[in-house]
Order: C-alpha cells, then structure tokens, then sequence
C-alpha cells in the first residue's frame, strides 16, 4: 500500500486531491473556467479553493473512484470528510477558526482542534471522551488522557501547573497499563494554513493573505515568549528560545514506513527528553516524541501539534505517525479522554461535578412542561377584551335572607323550617305593632 502511494506520479496526486475536495464535477468546472472565475457555494471565492492551498498528496484516492473509499486512505470516508470540513470551512474567508485543542464546540472547524485525531481513536476500536477538570471519575474510568494544553508555559513552571502534574503522575502509578499523552503547545496551525495559501494565491490576494499570516504569526511568536528560556519540568526539558526548523528528517521506532520528504512537521523551541524517556522520533538530534515507563504505566510526550492537529492532519505522513501513536495505547476498549485546558491547566476538584441530565429526563421534563402551559390556557382563558365585574355589596340584607335559607334547606325539616318561619313573622308583626 505505501509502495503504491509513493509511485504515484505528481499528475495523479493533483487529480486525486481535487477529487477528494469537489469531486469530478468540480474539476470538470475548474478546468473549463480560468482561474479567476472560480466559484465557491454560489460567490466569488475570495481565496482559491481548498485543493490548491495545501500540498496535494494528502487525501490519495484512487482517480476513478474519487470520493469512495480506496486501500490508499488510511482514514475512511467519514474521516476524510471531516478533514475537508475544515479546509472548506477556511477556504472562502479570511477568519478561520483558530481554537486550540479541543474536540467539541467550534473545534470540529477548527484548524487547531483534536476532533480529527479523536475519530481516529475511536475508529480505532476507543471510546472516547472530553473532560475540562481532573475529578475521581476521570482518576477512576480513564485508561489514556490525551493532552492538549492551551499553555506555552511547561506543566511545572508554578505551584498551579505542578499540582495538576503531581495529579496526573498519581494517576499514572494507581493502576498499571495507563497512558498519559502530552502535546506540547510549540505550533499554530492557523498561520502554518496562511503559509501554505499564500503561493497558490491570485495576485490580488496576496497582498491581503501576507498581511493575515503575518498577524497569526506575530500573535503566536508573542505568546510562545511565555516560554521559559530553559526550564526541566521533570518530564521533560523545555528550551523556549526560537529556532525554527522544518522537519524533513526522521529517526527512531516510528520513522519505520514514514515518507520523510513528505512530512511537514515543524520545531519552534527544543525540548529534551527526560533521562529515562525513549525517543521513539526524532530528527537530527532533536526530539519529536518521547515515552517514559512509570512502573507499568508509561508517559509519552510530543513536543508539538504539528503533526496531529486537525489542518495538519490532512497530511498523509501526518496521519501515519497518529495511528502509531494510537497503537501505543494499546488494544481496542480503552478508555481515552482528551484533557481540554487553558493557561494554567485543568482546574482539580476533590469531588465529580453533577452528572447531567440524560436524554430520557429530558424529555420527561419538556413533557411537564407542555401539560403546564396546557394547564394554564385551559384554568385562566381570556376570551375577547377584559372588562371589570361590579363588586359585590357586602351590606346587602337580601344575602342574610339567602343564605339563611339555604341553612334551612340544608337542614331537611319542613316542619323546622316552617316554624322558623313563622316565629319570625310573629316577631317581626310585634314589632311593627
């Protein structure tokens, strides 16, 4: 299969991504109009289409089936769907959604989000989850926790950050055959997407792309200064200062089947493995991806996103790489939660949050709701426009004569009441006499 990936001659991995992106139709469309008369979802597309701001091996297809699936996409349809989501989702504007390390909200657009890299965990045979805080629920049930901190200071740089790694390392030597994932937060995939518009861009929108990847990447290079310059964290040993690399060398367990040349993984920083950490990749002397056993339980550190993000994703090799790192965790049924946090790391609670409502309560609860505005409409109606009743007089004699006999009424004695009756003829006749 890797054999036939790599011999694949340039032309039909230009076909095969545009298949993968619009499908026959749209490269019919694409051929027969000039490149500035592009349209994308009814418009004028401000920035050219998808299949030509990314490299194009990175969904190969097989040309005659397009969108089916083929033995040359190691993601299935769905995945690769999700993929081109998010290119689609970027391809006709100029705001891309830039949330980092999450799989839920916004994240499945998301260019920095993990949602991707999650399907490829349950694909795996995984259940997966998302947790915001560290609880006993997720202490107790989580078999792997895969990180990705929205923090570019290292899990240890102050009392906060070393509580939340004192708990995870508890976790990781409670029970044997657990996995902790941690991705380093070194790389923005948002700016890494504006680069690899920019060549393929009409002339008219070049001036307007530069000035966007030169935002994203002055944001980004003002924030990674949060970074120490040298700081041992004990997993591992981060160096903050910037030297940016290309990767196109690869070394180690994982580099076994993996198209060097073609894998676009880049380094900001530098980080050191931990004395007994094994570098499973690395290139030219720099680390990639560390594992370290604790007991039977083991640490895996990745120095960046770069290659497991969802834009980057969309890279073949990139997606090599993440199913090795999901055969790390083991056979199928695990457990594995991505840990979402932002600076300063998750927060720790000494007791689980309340479970949310399920489904069925749900429903139960609108069903009440519904009797109640039944119940409303049909006790207190308001028919035509309102009007005010006349009260009432409360000294009115006529009402002591009514409700006097109705006292006699209630009594069930003719005879009684007569007699009453006529004694009060009797008094009342005296009277006027």
């Amino acid at each position: 299969m890797n054999a036939e990936c790599r011999m694949m001659d340039a032309e039909g991995r230009r076909q095969n991504a545009e298949c993968c992106l619009w499908g026959l139709s749209a490269v019919a469309q694409r051929r027969a109009s000039p490149p500035a008369k592009r349209r994308c979802v009814g418009h004028l597309c401000p920035l050219p289409p998808a299949h030509r701001l990314l490299p194009t091996a990175y969904c190969p297809l097989s040309t005659a089936h397009c969108l089916l699936p083929t033995a040359h996409c190691l993601l299935p349809t769905a995945h690769c769907l999700l993929i081109l989501a998010v290119l689609a989702s970027v391809g006709c504007s100029q705001r891309i959604d830039t949330v980092y390390g999450q799989r839920s909200g916004v994240a499945p657009k998301s260019v920095n989000g993990t949602r991707v890299l999650g399907e490829m965990f349950e694909q795996a045979g995984h259940k997966v989850y998302t947790w915001q805080m560290l609880t006993p629920q997720l202490a107790e049930q989580a078999d792997c926790i895969v990180w990705f901190p929205n923090d570019f200071e290292p899990p240890s740089y102050n009392n906060a950050r070393e509580n939340v790694r004192d708990w995870l390392e508890d976790w990781l030597l409670d029970q044997p055959g657990r996995t902790l994932i941690y991705v380093g937060r070194d790389f923005d995939a948002a700016a890494w997407y504006w680069e690899k518009v920019k060549p393929g861009a009409p002339p008219d929108q070049a001036k307007r792309i530069e000035k966007a990847a030169a935002a994203l990447k002055n944001d980004f290079n003002t924030d990674r200064q949060a970074i120490p310059a040298e700081e041992d964290c004990g997993w591992f040993t981060v160096k903050g200062k910037y030297q940016p690399r290309k990767v196109r060398t690869l070394q180690g367990k994982w580099a076994e089947d993996i198209d060097a040349s073609q894998v676009e993984i880049e380094l900001c920083g530098r980080t050191l493995a931990a004395d007994a950490a094994e570098v499973l990749l690395g290139s030219e002397g720099d680390v990639l991806v560390t594992r370290e056993q604790w007991d039977a339980s083991q640490l895996i550190v990745v120095v960046n996103g770069s290659f497991l993000l969802n834009l980057p994703l969309v890279n073949h090799e990139h997606r090599k790489l993440a199913g090795k790192l999901i055969q790390e965790v083991g056979p199928p049924r695990k457990t594995v939660v991505f840990l979402e946090s932002d600076s300063g790391g998750p927060p720790i609670r000494g007791e689980d949050p309340p479970e949310p409502p399920t489904w069925a309560e749900i429903l139960i609860f609108f069903h009440f709701v519904a009797v109640g505005i039944v119940f409303c409409f049909s006790r207190w109606p308001i028919f035509g426009l309102p009007r005010h009743l006349q009260r009432e007089s409360t000294s009115d004699f006529g009402k002591h004569v009514e409700a006097l006999a109705e006292l006699l009424e209630r009594s069930g004695d003719r005879g009684y009441a007569e007699r009453r009756l006529a004694h009060y003829q009797q008094t009342t006749k005296g009277n006027e006499q």
